[in-house]
């Protein structure tokens, strides 16, 4: 009786560590890096390393399945980050919501569900199932055979000889942009030029599938 008593204690204490293993793995919230391409059956054990590294910031589309309140969910077709569902947080301080066509802030409820969206996030996120990150930018209301805009930080902004600049981000993504390129300023009425296009700034562009820039949008330092 005494060794059957033992043995059902060593089980007992063996069944309370693995409880509080999983309590103390699920208490360290891990992360995922968004720049990385993943599955839902993607392994995360010790030996798993990354393939790349990627800019500050990762694009990620796809149709929208759910909009809440201050969140959107999406099944991510772009190939890059998680792939499947993923929720996009929408903070009120970091976060833009523009529309594709005039980069005009959008709400939330003009999103629907179906509308297939792009959006710019960091490069962590919960390794939650959905996965979950904050958006940095949402590109909405995007017209059928309309290229969405992409929303970059400047890396350089390069005058050329005949008066053109080349433009580029710090994803290493360069443009053309012509001297008669009209830039606006994003909710302001201060006059912009393109010399006003410095390393740093963030701003939206409109290009054609030769990043030849048709027009660009500067937001405030």
């Amino acid at each position: 009786m005494k060794k059957w008593n033992k043995q059902l204690l060593a089980a007992g204490v063996a069944g309370l560590l693995t409880v509080a293993g999983a309590g103390a793995a699920l208490a360290q919230s891990p992360v995922i890096t968004a720049g990385i391409s993943q599955s839902a059956d993607a392994g995360y054990g010790p030996g798993a390393e990354p393939e790349e590294v990627m800019a500050e910031t990762v694009r990620v589309w796809g149709p929208v399945v759910e909009v809440r309140e201050n969140a959107i969910v999406i099944d991510n077709q772009s190939g890059v980050s998680f792939q499947g569902e993923m929720v996009l947080h929408i903070s009120a301080d970091s976060s833009r919501v523009l529309d594709a066509v005039s980069g005009m802030p959008a709400a939330l409820s003009d999103i629907q569900v179906g509308e297939v969206i792009y959006a710019d996030i960091g490069m962590a996120m919960t390794m939650s199932l959905p996965p979950q990150t904050t958006a940095e930018a949402v590109i909405c209301k995007v017209p059928a055979d309309f290229k969405a805009p992409e929303y970059i930080q400047v890396k350089s902004m390069q005058w050329n000889a005949d008066e053109s600049w080349t433009l580029t981000s710090v994803s290493g993504t360069e443009y053309h942009v012509p001297a008669d390129c009209p830039v606006n300023p994003y909710l302001t009425r201060n006059i912009v030029t393109l010399q006003d296009v410095t390393e740093s700034r963030t701003l939206l562009v409109w290009s054609d599938d030769d990043n030849i820039a048709r027009s660009l949008m500067l937001f405030a330092d």
